[in-house]
């Protein structure tokens, strides 16, 4: 028997796959992260806005007074730069067109992605006499 020295082909070809896999993987990793991230903050800024919603569905019709409120939730502490507002308005006569009693709730946040500042709004309408009424 011949002692052999050094690789075969095959060998050879599956180090180079192996290192272009491995390159693939790093490459899409930064963006990848970047998703996650964003996905994270995009869930936690509903979760907030639908809180706010909630909140604002407890209280009864006559004590919904119109203007704006900074929303306290501590959570938004988690977002990078994160804020939000909760406007209380009359509803538009060119959607309340039979002069309803209803108002207009909207919970808006605002956050920084990647230097980029995002914003998500979540609108409902509570009318007089509706749930918890």
């Amino acid at each position: 028997m011949r002692n052999k020295k050094g690789s075969s082909l095959a060998e050879s070809l599956l180090v180079v796959a192996m290192i272009g896999i491995i390159i693939v993987l790093m490459a899409n990793l930064p963006n990848a992260l970047l998703l996650v991230t964003k996905s994270k903050h995009l869930s936690l800024v509903r979760e907030v806005a639908a809180k706010q919603i909630e909140d604002k569905r407890a209280v009864s019709y006559v004590n919904l007074v119109n203007g704006t409120t900074t929303i306290s939730d501590s959570r938004l502490s988690l977002l990078p730069n994160g804020s939000g507002i909760v406007s209380v308005e009359d509803c538009d006569v060119s959607i309340c067109t039979n002069s309803e009693h209803v108002k207009k709730i909207t919970a808006t946040i605002n956050w920084k992605d990647n230097n980029k500042t995002q914003t998500a709004s979540l609108t409902t309408f509570i009318g007089e006499g509706g749930l918890n009424q």
